[in-house]
């Protein structure tokens, strides 16, 4: 077998391991919040999908459409319709819930190949998504090294680290962004060299606008990357060396790759989202002005709530410090300097250098073909793969240490940026055994090891901390005990409840239906009940006339506590979830 097809062989395993693992595994993990809304939505959009089908003329009635499109149109609707369609295709039969209304609004369904619960069904497109990140992190960096090992440590430094596996398995649009993103960026490395990967790259930055807004910077990074390439370049170009005609310079800060994200990405993105079809223009103002003026929710740091700006310009570098273990992060860092010293260093020793006799131009590019608008940089060095991975990498953490930049979902708003860390850990880690150059004795066995010992710390906190690994911190940290010593939060959303049920459900058959909800949004409830998980008869209650409560530790939810020990008669809870000792959701039951 060829060494490519060793690697495709190699990343499509991975592929198929890491979505089979996500789809088995994420049945233990609860609904969060947002998983709510999006499967509520997604039924409407398959459902509207299934009348396109069957009656296209009807169908695509604007007040019809309309209507399908209308829930959590705040959001693309890319993931959430193929999350409906996978549970219609997948599911396994739900039950009627005890609103009649909603049954109505909602009905119950059955897939036509019904294997998996509703929930996970429609979890599988982003479990796919992730594992084609894996995939695709293998392929980049056993390409970039010329080596399987280094392939192997990008893949399981980006899918192995516990919040990255706790997203990737939810029905939401994190892991499936941060995939496209990285996507996005393969595809514009080989579009400046290739004019058919240059059409192909506006259709793929459409797609990934239509997963989430945070792709619309993609543009603006990629434009900052080019422009720096032809700078780079001009500077490197020694005096004796002519230079291109400006007017054909000119024609070059518009190539083909640039042209087909103009002209086609919204032309995708328009097609996926029926919701945009009616007022194109009006409704894309209101996408926009949703996210540029988005509430504030409460986040706890270093002992600290935070819920309005200014918000602490170091919370994403200590949060990532925190939930990434440490050699990971010292391997993605060195990686990011090797990056940046190699693409940087020979322009700016050059520039530096001007006029001296010892000014020589640098070797690589004198065989390339000539640029051109179609392929503008054909040369493999002067597309500065290096620059385009720290750019990717560092911008999404630098972006959300703004002081006024909206921060409620903890490490999930930087989740783009690590693919391109796992990229940079790949490129030193190939270094590093270059550097060493090990015994021909060592040199197979001493790499693999290495990278066993390298990836086990992820591997390890992910399963110790599954299915609660958003309250999961970096081993250096102290894990969850010593996240809660130090002040981080523990966890939002919700999730952490299915462990209760069974003692939901006792107190249930003991006559106790009244259940105070705290941090479950009431969708998320709705789709235990379809799946028959919910006990029958609990109904949410506030928490003074709740005869259960549910409380999930979050700073800024001291307050509910206490008001549930006024409810309940008693500061013991009944019953509790914790991860490594460090209490996440209690339960309170009213003595009787």
């Amino acid at each position: 077998m060829t060494a490519r097809g060793r690697d495709r062989l190699i990343a499509l395993t991975l592929a198929l391991a890491t979505t089979s693992a996500l789809s088995l595994t994420h049945q233990q993990v609860g609904y969060v919040r947002d998983e709510g809304i999006y499967f509520v939505a997604g039924r409407s959009y398959a459902a509207w999908l299934g009348q396109l089908a069957r009656s296209p003329g009807a169908a695509m009635t604007a007040d019809i459409r309309d209507r399908a499109f209308a829930i959590n149109h705040e959001h693309p609707a890319l993931m959430k319709a193929l999350g409906g369609l996978s549970g219609r295709l997948l599911a396994r039969p739900t039950v009627p819930v005890q609103d009649a209304a909603v049954n109505k609004r909602d009905p119950p369904v059955r897939g036509w190949l019904p294997r998996l619960p509703e929930g996970a069904a429609m979890r599988l497109p982003a479990q796919l998504l992730a594992g084609l990140a894996a995939a695709l992190l293998y392929l980049a960096a056993a390409r970039r090294t010329r080596s399987a090992l280094a392939g192997l440590l990008a893949a399981g430094w980006f899918i192995l680290l516990p919040r990255v596996w706790f997203h990737a398995g939810l029905d939401c649009f994190d892991v499936p962004i941060a995939t496209l993103t990285l996507a996005v960026a393969l595809a514009y490395h080989r579009a400046l060299g290739d004019w058919r990967w240059g059409l192909a790259l506006g259709p793929l930055v459409g797609l990934a606008i239509s997963i989430k807004h945070n792709a619309l910077f993609l543009p603006i990074l990629l434009g900052l990357h080019y422009l720096a390439c032809l700078l780079l370049r001009r500077l490197e170009s020694p005096p004796e060396r002519p230079r291109a005609p400006w007017g054909r310079a000119l024609v070059r800060l518009l190539p083909l790759p640039f042209v087909s994200v103009a002209a086609l990405a919204p032309v995708v993105f328009l097609a996926l989202w029926p919701w945009l079809w009616r007022d194109p223009i009006a409704r894309v103002r209101e996408y926009f002005a949703f996210h540029l003026h988005h509430s504030w929710y409460n986040i706890e740091f270093l002992g600290v709530n935070y819920n309005r700006p200014p918000m602490p310009t170091s919370l994403p570098a200590v949060l990532t410090w925190a939930t990434i273990p440490t050699t990971l992060l010292a391997l993605a860092l060195a990686g990011v300097a090797l990056l940046l010293a190699r693409d940087l260093g020979p322009a700016l020793r050059r520039f530096l250098s001007r006029g001296s006799p010892d000014s020589t131009p640098d070797a690589g590019d004198d065989d390339a073909p000539a640029p051109s608008w179609s392929s503008p940089l054909p040369a493999a060095r002067a597309r500065r793969e290096g620059l385009l991975i720290a750019l990717l990498g560092l911008f999404p953490i630098a972006l959300i240490s703004s002081p006024n930049v909206p921060v409620f979902g903890g490490t999930k708003h930087w989740i783009t940026a690590l693919p391109f860390l796992a990229l940079a850990a790949a490129s030193a880690w190939a270094w590093l055994w270059r550097a060493l150059e090990p015994t021909a004795r060592w040199r197979r066995v001493a790499p693999a090891a290495a990278l066993a010992l390298v990836l086990t710390p992820g591997a390890w906190s992910t399963a110790a901390g599954h299915p609660y690994n958003l309250s999961q911190y970096a081993p250096l940290v102290g894990g969850a005990r010593g996240a809660a010593e130090l002040g981080l939060a523990r966890g939002f959303w919700g999730h952490a409840v299915l462990g209760l049920l069974p003692e939901l459900e006792a107190a249930r058959e003991q006559g106790r239906s009244a259940l105070y909800l705290h941090d479950i949004h009431e969708l998320a409830r709705l789709q235990y009940a379809r799946e028959g998980r919910w006990p029958e008869g609990l109904v949410p209650a506030p928490a003074g006339r709740a005869e259960l409560g549910l409380l999930f530790y979050e700073r800024h939810m001291l307050t509910y506590e206490t008001e549930l020990w006024r409810a309940q008669g008693s500061t013991a809870p009944s019953g509790l979830l914790e991860l490594h000792d460090v209490p996440l959701t209690s339960l309170y039951a009213r003595p009787r």
